[in-house]
């Protein structure tokens, strides 16, 4: 068997049962593999009925195709569940070592299910599987709970946990992989908390066969010359993710005071350049990655002093910094750092924090609602120190842990006007005003307001594929062309997120798409040509999408903030601009083959051979 393990382990904590299944590694060609597995798990085996926090949930751990091969920037995996934040699909995706780990085990994929009567964490080691008592890692943090169990388990251990946070059941809660790389979307962590399930260490010894090993090098060996010669790159390994701040600010899409802004006059100050001159020690990269653009940060006295940890990344800087207008990096990397300890999604923080803000500074909650702190822009302490309350579920940021579409639905007083979500997922730091396609992508992605599951704005910036039919640089300022656009972009994205590589790797390096499909032929040791794996892709979106229809979700939850249709910005390269949402929905939706109600129409479910879901999504 190539690439693939052929196996699912099922570990149900309710029961305290492990038990090992397999799947037809034949279909790889139709499904791509492990990430269309878990959609067709969560969409055919989650209740409608189930809430998020109840046993009947599942956790589906499901690692990228090429996990474990020496391709290069094929690091990733994902992990799926019914959204806290959302009531809808919920995924995150992380370049954690304990992805490939959990492949080299032996297991495709990892189906959590019920809930244990006490702590526990679960320990992978090849065919030796065991579910543990966790009670003394219980309220410890990330960190504490990864020194714990490498002690314990010995350091080749990869270990995935949450912390505090999760265990309190913050919506916005991540996972957090020892090697800092998060699954931080969604509120998996929450999912996690909600199962009594601490932590996952996994140890994997075994190899993945490759089944034309000279020709699957020769491709390696290409693709690794293509990303260490783009200029990207460069700029990646020098600045991180935060090398564009500036030049985003220029341009308009810095999201700057919850989105009322279109230039920030100080983003020089949080960018990746003035990160590299002051608080960063060291680069890190992921595994098999030659980019590099991990930051390792220290901040040795003041205020905001942290220990060597990891550097905020360019989305926490947006949605900590200019989103809240705060221009204190070290103020920015402390308030990640306690992200991290407590186990915190950043993005939906930042995005919390940005609508208390406005709030407070519009008189609809005062300091005596917030505890006393004076909870307006730019006030650096008060972020820091909102952070914390939001990560311990403690004071005002009890409210703000529930994520901003429930905390203005408890405060009211017009405050729902501003909480900047997409069906409950608080928006990334892209502008919709600089680019519209943008504002559809958040409009009609699977887990809510995403950049990373679609990103046509890619194309707008100059990251054309032309291979799938994207060979012109759109106008980012304009709505005509964007709903086939962002369609085939996030089925660009699926596949490499089921492939399981990393996109800078792949879109900013302009890996060509069709090097994808030949490093999968080979490895897999049957052609499959992009053509197919983009259909694969399709399949992938069109199960979570019945997911979300399934779980109530129908075409009036494709919107965006009314933010971005009536309030132009004041100011910026973005003055004056609007979004008009219906314009590129109608054209999406004919792309899509969606119906008026939002549901993929029977006959593309039959051109796709996804007649499974007609039962689901049309009740016959």
């Amino acid at each position: 068997m190539y690439l693939f393990n052929g196996k699912i382990l099922r570990v149900d904590l309710t029961n305290n049962k492990v038990k090992v299944e397999s799947w037809d590694v034949s279909k790889a060609k139709e499904i791509i593999g492990p990430l269309y597995l878990a959609a067709k798990i969560l969409v055919e085996e989650v209740p409608k009925e189930a809430d998020p926090y109840s046993p009947e949930n599942k956790l589906v751990w499901a690692t990228g195709a090429m996990l474990g091969t020496p391709a290069p920037v094929a690091n990733k995996s994902i992990i799926v569940a019914r959204s806290p934040l959302t009531n809808a699909w919920g995924d995150a995706i992380a370049s954690t070592y304990a992805g490939t780990q959990l492949k080299q085990a032996g297991y495709d994929l990892l189906v959590v299910e019920g809930k244990a009567e006490k702590p526990v964490y679960i320990w992978i080691h090849d065919d030796h599987v065991d579910i543990k008592d966790a009670t003394k890692l219980w309220g410890s943090s990330t960190f504490d709970a990864f020194s714990t169990l490498k002690k314990e388990l010995g350091d080749k251990v990869s270990v995935v946990a949450i912390g505090p946070s999760g265990e309190k059941l913050v919506r916005m809660a991540c996972i957090l992989g020892d090697d800092y790389r998060a699954f931080g979307r969604c509120g998996l962590g929450a999912v996690m908390g909600s199962k009594n399930l601490k932590a996952i260490a996994v140890r994997g010894t075994k190899s993945i066969e490759i089944a034309d090993k000279e020709k699957f090098n020769e491709l390696s060996k290409k693709m690794t010359s293509t990303i260490i010669n783009a200029p990207a790159r460069k700029n990646f390994h020098n600045y991180g993710t935060s090398a564009g701040v500036v030049s985003f600010n220029q341009m308009g899409n810095l999201p700057v005071r919850n989105w009322t802004r279109g230039y920030f006059p100080n983003a020089e100050k949080i960018s990746g350049q003035r990160m590299a001159e002051t608080i960063l020690v060291e680069r890190k990269a992921c595994w098999r990655c030659p980019i590099g653009c991990g930051r390792i940060v220290e901040i040795k006295s003041g205020p905001y002093a942290i220990p060597k940890t990891a550097g905020p990344e360019y989305e926490t800087i947006g949605a900590l910094g200019s989103l809240c207008y705060v221009d204190n990096l070290e103020a920015i990397a402390k308030a990640n750092y306690l992200c991290n300890f407590y186990g915190v999604d950043t993005i939906s923080a930042g995005g919390a924090i940005a609508w208390a803000m406005e709030a407070f500074e519009k008189g609809i909650i005062s300091e005596k609602d917030t505890g006393g702190i004076e909870l307006r822009f730019g006030n650096a302490d008060a972020m820091v120190k909102m952070v914390e309350l939001i990560c311990k579920r403690e004071g005002f940021g009890a409210i703000l842990s529930e994520g901003v579409k429930r905390a203005a639905e408890k405060i009211g007083k017009g405050s729902e006007e501003f909480a900047i979500h997409v069906k409950g997922l608080e928006l990334p730091m892209h502008s919709p005003y600089r680019f519209k396609c943008m504002g559809l992508q958040y409009a009609t992605s699977n887990r809510g307001a995403c950049h990373n599951r679609g990103s046509p704005a890619y194309v707008a910036r100059g990251m054309t594929n032309p291979e799938i039919g994207l060979d012109k640089v759109m106008d980012g300022l304009k709505e005509e062309g964007c709903g086939v656009v962002t369609k085939i972009h996030q089925d660009a994205c699926t596949l490499v997120d089921a492939l399981g590589y990393c996109k800078f790797g792949i879109f900013f390096c302009k890996v060509p798409l069709t090097l994808l499909a030949d490093l999968y032929s080979a490895a897999l040791g049957t052609k499959a040509t992009l053509e197919e794996l983009m259909k694969a892709a399709e399949r992938i979106w069109l199960v979570e999408r019945a997911f979300n229809i399934k779980m109530g979700l129908t075409a009036k939850d494709d919107t965006l903030p009314k933010r971005f249709e009536k309030e132009p910005p004041p100011d910026g390269a973005v003055k004056g601009q609007r979004v008009k949402l219906d314009v590129m929905l109608k054209e999406y939706y004919e792309a899509r083959g969606y119906d008026e109600l939002g549901r993929p129409k029977k006959e593309k479910l039959g051109e796709l051979g996804l007649d499974f879901l007609i039962p689901i999504l049309y009740g016959e």
